[in-house]
């Protein structure tokens, strides 16, 4: 029987239970896969923090780098988090000492795995990452193995559970974006540090920059995503989106458009028959089309430490069965640097959301922008507060396709009138989903 020796640095949620995991499943993972995992040293900042494990059981470092001081250490497993410093000098010493690395640090990947994929293929080591995107839903492994030979057209979803909580309370329980934040913090699913990653957008980009390597063969570039995040969607927003046969997700979406890179993480409306709209809480979804699939449909926990532990574990997997499989799935040299594609020329069908005054003869001079553009409106929702003339009146307009970068032109002649008093919200109604 193999033995995988293995080294653990960050012992937060992931690791803690990584370990507690391993404890439990030890002799079963041995039993059904003919290996056995032997941790030989851990590392973490606090080493007086309670755990779920029993610390005195295992060699303890107080640098990780140390760990790499252990001569027969097969496997380096990085859960510290960090996008450069620390989490990046280790994670390259590690593929320098020829030492395969598992992390669940999707920005690291994103922003310097163009790097470390190459010098892991360079000295014929696996740097894996099922961890990184989606929790226990098994993405990575479904692209590089189960669907490598397909042709994929795209790839979208909900990749971020903290948001997907947000926007689904919101909708439920008729609070505030403000209140549910907070509720989301208590409850563990994002903290003060994590919030401007997930709610700008960032943590769903730096995942779907690694997905769209997976899919398309494109060099990894951070660089090619358009990223919006949450922060103009009201409650209001949500309940007039379905009220129209919509809700709204923030979709993270990846695709090649003659030739070129299309890679966007934003809010969008998607019809109430997607499947992706049904997915509430904190799941993570992901929906595949390709050329021998219509729709492939993944859903499951997107985070949380058994979650996250469970897709680590599978790395281990695979680096015991001795793959032959590229860490990426493809050769580092046959990766394409793909232009990125101006998605301001984009046709695509929108929703807007216009606060005016109460005066008379601002729905007129709005629709009289939209008609010097060309830009024909589908549906116009004026919702007065009768009971308080001194209040705002939202004015919803959902529109047929335009390109955004026509859009805009009117968007900016509607700001500058005085009778508007906010900014317009412009959400992208999306019409393959």
């Amino acid at each position: 029987m193999n033995q995988l020796n293995i080294c653990i640095a960050g012992l937060g949620n992931v690791g803690s239970n990584l370990i507690s995991t391993i404890e439990k499943n030890k002799d079963f993972i041995a039993s059904k896969a003919s290996f056995l995992i032997n941790i030989k040293g851990i590392s973490a900042k606090n080493p007086n923090k309670k755990r779920i494990f029993k610390l005195k059981n295992y060699k303890w470092f107080h640098n990780p780098l140390d760990l790499l001081t252990i001569n027969d250490c097969n496997v380096l497993i990085e859960l510290i988090g960090d996008e450069k410093g620390i989490s990046y000098n280790l994670v390259k010493k590690s593929l320098e000492k020829k030492i395969n690395v598992i992390t669940a640090n999707k920005a690291l990947l994103a922003k310097n795995g163009s790097e470390l994929f190459r010098l892991a293929e360079k000295n014929n080591v696996l740097l894996l990452y099922e961890a990184a995107v989606a929790g226990g839903i098994p993405i990575i492994r479904t692209l590089k193995q189960n669907i490598f030979l397909h042709n994929i057209k795209r790839i979208s979803g909900i990749l971020n559970g903290t948001t997907n909580y947000i926007l689904t309370t919101m909708f439920n329980k008729n609070k505030s974006f403000d209140e549910v934040l907070e509720i989301a913090k208590d409850k563990g699913y994002t903290t003060t540090n994590e919030a401007e990653l997930d709610i700008g957008g960032l943590d769903s980009a730096h995942k779907l920059t690694l997905l769209t390597t997976l899919c398309f063969g494109s060099v990894i570039n951070y660089n090619n995503n358009n990223v919006t995040g949450l922060a103009n969607i009201e409650t209001f927003d949500l309940i007039n989106a379905y009220k129209l046969g919509y809700k709204i997700k923030l979709i993270s979406e990846a695709s090649l458009i003659n030739n070129q890179i299309y890679c966007v993480t934003e809010p969008k409306l998607i019809s109430i028959n997607n499947p992706l709209a049904n997915v509430d809480g904190v799941l993570n979804a992901i929906y595949l089309e390709t050329d021998q699939l219509e729709s492939l449909f993944l859903e499951g926990e997107g985070a949380g430490g058994k979650a996250t532990a469970s897709s680590v574990i599978s790395d281990l997997y695979e680096i015991a069965s001795n793959t032959n499989i590229k860490s990426l799935g493809y050769s580092n040299k046959k990766l394409i640097n793909f232009k990125k594609l101006d998605i301001s020329a984009i046709k695509s069908l929108y929703y807007l959301r216009i606060m005016t005054k109460d005066i008379a003869g601002v729905l007129s001079k709005i629709t009289s922008y939209f008609k010097n553009f060309n830009i024909s409106i589908e549906k116009i929702l004026q919702l007065p507060d009768t009971s308080n003339k001194e209040k705002p009146i939202p004015i919803i307009i959902t529109t047929h396709e335009v390109q955004k970068k026509i859009l805009m032109k009117v968007i900016n002649k509607i700001e500058k009138q005085k009778f508007v008093l906010a900014k317009i919200t412009i959400i992208q109604i999306d019409k393959n989903l």
